[in-house]
């Protein structure tokens, strides 16, 4: 589906979602939003989405188990219930989605319906996970100062964001002679935000964060898929050439003033 362009998709989307919730348009959107989705299904099935679990998965281990965790955006739960299953007991998600936090209910997963800006300042985490959430939101720079402030002296960012920067996505927008925002807008019309390696990496370091690592992950090849087969296909979708090439940027950060060190 080609996507005629931003500001036009946004007004299409806020239109079709208030004429299906009136008045609590601005309230109800994550609810209806995690009514159409199965993100935990997702992070399992999809290739790309189980290569960037396993690249979390391998900074997860070296985290010290009695840090204290935030997931913000943490959806139906997968990355709280994959933490729990690492062995980390103080852990905490915050979502605007109220089906979501249901199902994380469920999963007797601790989780409050709150955004970003209404968690209570001060510096107490020691890791803040920020999956897929950062192009969703409207002002992502402010929602990473506000992250600065409740990460402690020696805390962690790890965060992921949607790029489209494969061959396969490449290869799509020189074809199609797509922008990379009609790209990103045409995968789920609530991404605000279009970031390639570059971009990302400046709005943290702007948001007086410093970058300790960054990759990509998720390398799918043009045409492989038809002439390789599936398997050939998802195995030549691990080759990211020294993570300079992928669908997802995997990134971790620190305060401007703390150490190397992984919490």
């Amino acid at each position: 589906m080609l996507i005629k362009g931003s500001e036009v998709v946004e007004k299409q989307y806020t239109n079709r979602m208030q004429n299906s919730c009136g008045d609590e348009f601005y309230m109800n959107k994550w609810d209806q939003y995690g009514g159409k989705r199965n993100l935990c299904r997702n992070r399992l099935i999809f290739p790309g989405h189980r290569l960037v679990n396993e690249a979390l998965i391998d900074i997860l281990k070296d985290v010290e188990p009695k840090s204290r965790i935030l997931d913000i955006g943490c959806g139906d739960g997968f990355f709280l219930s994959l933490l729990r299953d690492l062995g980390f007991i103080d852990i905490q998600g915050i979502d605007p989605s109220e089906t979501f936090l249901h199902r994380c209910r469920n999963k007797a997963l601790p989780v409050e319906k709150k955004n970003l800006f209404e968690l209570e300042p001060g510096p107490r985490f020691d890791l803040i996970l920020l999956i897929e959430v950062l192009e969703h939101m409207k002002e992502p720079r402010k929602a990473l100062e506000v992250i600065r402030s409740i990460l402690r002296e020696e805390g962690k960012l790890l965060l992921t964001v949607p790029v489209c920067d494969s061959f396969l996505k490449r290869y799509e927008r020189f074809r199609y002679r797509l922008t990379k925002e009609r790209q990103v807008r045409s995968i789920d019309d609530t991404h605000l935000q279009a970031f390639n390696r570059a971009t990302a990496l400046r709005l943290i370091e702007d948001s007086g964060l410093r970058i300790l690592n960054s990759h990509h992950v998720s390398n799918p090849f043009p045409w492989a898929k038809r002439y390789c087969g599936l398997n050939w296909y998802y195995l030549l979708q691990r080759f990211s050439l020294r993570g300079r090439f992928g669908d997802y940027l995997i990134i971790l950060a620190g305060k401007k003033t703390g150490s190397h060190r992984i919490v």
